[in-house]
């Protein structure tokens, strides 16, 4: 058996046609990464598929935790390649009509991954500990 590579777990958001998610849920298989079902967040996640930006649970916890949310093409084009191909060229663009804008997606998740915010909810404890104690 194939070792797992966490680097890869998935989950979808907002992709109804069901050939379209089975193509993908054989893609992500045959490349070694994994699939997380299910309607609900999970914290686990590192890339989240979405055709377009939605005002969806999976896609705003994934956006606020930094993750990488990308297009169906990511899985579709990796698999023809039959390995991995860098995540940026698939990263979803909310800002792709307006070139000087940078995308907040991007931007973000750079944050997070870099150590500048650990995600969007959660508290810097040191701070808060720090703060009470000046009270």
């Amino acid at each position: 058996t194939r070792m797992v590579d966490n680097k890869y777990i998935f989950q979808m958001s907002g992709i109804k046609n069901h050939s379209q998610k089975r193509q993908l849920l054989q893609g992500i298989r045959k490349l070694g990464g994994v699939y997380i079902g299910g309607s609900v967040y999970k914290e686990a996640t590192t890339h989240l598929i979405v055709q377009k930006a939605l005002a969806s649970e999976k896609f705003l916890a994934a956006c606020a935790g930094g993750k990488w949310i990308v297009t169906p093409e990511f899985i579709l084009d990796s698999v023809n390649q039959k390995a991995w191909l860098p995540d940026a060229s698939y990263e979803l663009n909310l800002t792709a009509q307006t070139p000087e804008t940078p995308n907040p997606l991007k931007t973000w998740r750079e944050r997070v991954s870099n150590g500048t915010v650990s995600g969007a909810f959660q508290v810097n404890i040191t701070i808060l500990l720090t703060r009470i104690e000046n009270c």
